[in-house]
Order: structure tokens, then C-alpha cells, then sequence
């Protein structure tokens, strides 16, 4: 959920220099941490907890969402009375919908369990992606809704790839874009605000295959509350 810069004109530089690649991802990279507070500001969080509105398909629902290090997460979907979990501990993730006509708990595999880890990553996607096994390549600067951007390319270790989109002037992310098989899914960032010294999206959006699904405004956000590691464990 946490994601800043150096100088455009550098970067741009030292791509049409020849310079290796990962040079200027770790510079983009630099800007975005420094924009959303600063990598000691950010990692002093041990624990988010944020409540926000949702509007799905045209019905209201209230989400709460919980990160914890080093690697838990778990959201809370209320829709029409029914309680939706996703949830990872660590090791397990699993998911709880009433939807598909059970209450119990499921772990689950394959691109929504990516997902749900891709999730639990408190400081976000970019950070020490190389010891977690990701590849990060820029792949260029791009024009997005008017908005000038540095599209990177991320490959998780399952090979999943998510592209992501960096504000050119602020290096916060403004989109993030998946395919998992024909299927398209993308979700976007705005409306930034200072939360105690790190900036926050306030807007997302979720789209599949262009169609948006979702859109979440977040209302409150807390940082290092308690929250119990039996949240994240899969209940027996």
C-alpha cells in the first residue's frame, strides 16, 4: 500500500547513454520512497489499518484492510450483511466468500493467491524487490490520462508480471497494470494525503479487461496499531 525520484533529465540520460537499467530503476525508485516519506519513515510502520467506502457493480460496501510485518495481510469486504475475507499469514493464503456458497474458509493457489501476496508487502511492491526475487526493468517514459510516467516492468519469482506506472514529476504510483491469461486487471492511485508524514492514495480504482469494477475511498488510516497474528491464520 506504501510507495519517489531523481532528475527526469538524468534518467533519460542515462538510458539514452546505455547505462544498465537497473541504475535508473533504483533511482526511480529513490524519488518514490523520498515522495511517500522516506524509506526510515516508512519502515517504522509495523502495522496499517485503514477502513474505507466501496462501490462495487453498484452496491455500497465498507472495507477494512490490515498489513503487518513482515508479511501478513488480511480484507475484510462487508457487503449486504455477508462478510468477504482474503487473507495471508505468511505462509497460507486463503479466502472466505459466502458467494461461492460456503462460509468456510479455502486456501487458495495460482494468480489469486499472487495476488493476495503480492498484497502483503507493507511497504509496497518496490521495495528490496531484489532480495525478494522480483525483476524490475524500465521499459520507458510514457504519457498516461495526460500525465507524463515511467512504466516499469516487474517479475515476480512465480513470473507474474505487473507493470507499473510512476508519476514523471512526484515518482508516486499512479497505476498498476496485471495480465493473468486473457484476463486484464488494473487499478489506479489518486488523491495522495499526508498520514503522519507518508502520503497515502486516497482513491483507487479497479478495472478488468478496461470495465471499472470498483472504486474505494479511503476514510481512515492508522499506523502501528495492535493487531494480533491470529487475524492472519486461517481459522480451522
Amino acid at each position: 500500500m506504501l510507495k519517489r525520484f531523481f532528475g527526469v533529465s538524468l534518467a533519460v540520460a542515462l538510458v539514452s547513454a546505455g547505462v544498465g537499467a537497473s541504475q535508473s530503476v533504483d533511482d526511480l525508485i529513490t524519488k518514490n520512497l523520498e515522495s511517500k516519506g522516506g524509506l526510515k519513515r516508512l519502515q517504522a510502520i509495523q502495522t496499517i489499518k485503514t477502513k474505507s467506502k466501496m462501490t462495487m457493480m453498484g452496491q455500497e460496501a465498507s472495507v477494512t484492510f490490515y498489513n503487518k510485518r513482515p508479511n501478513m495481510v488480511r480484507q475484510e469486504i462487508k457487503v449486504k450483511g455477508e462478510l468477504v475475507i482474503n487473507a495471508f499469514d505468511g505462509i497460507t493464503p486463503w479466502i472466505i466468500n459466502p458467494a461461492t456458497g460456503t462460509s468456510r474458509p479455502i486456501a487458495i493457489s495460482g494468480p489469486q493467491a499472487e495476488t493476495i501476496r503480492e498484497q502483503s508487502f507493507i511497504d509496497g511492491p518496490l521495495v528490496d524487490y531484489k532480495a525478494r526475487g522480483y525483476l524490475l526493468d524500465l521499459v520507458g517514459r510514457e504519457t498516461l490520462d495526460e500525465t507524463r510516467v515511467f512504466h516499469l516492468r516487474m517479475t515476480s519469482p512465480a513470473r507474474q508480471v505487473t507493470h507499473v506506472y510512476l508519476d514523471g514529476t512526484t515518482g508516486l504510483e499512479l497505476k498498476l497494470v496485471a495480465e493473468v491469461g486473457k484476463v486484464k486487471l488494473e487499478q489506479t492511485f489518486a488523491d495522495y494525503r499526508e498520514v503522519e508524514g507518508v502520503m497515502v492514495a486516497h482513491l483507487l480504482r479497479t478495472f478488468t479487461n478496461g470495465v471499472q469494477q470498483s472504486e474505494i475511498r479511503v476514510e481512515t488510516v492508522e499506523f502501528n496499531v495492535r493487531v494480533d497474528d491470529a487475524l492472519f491464520r486461517m481459522p480451522k
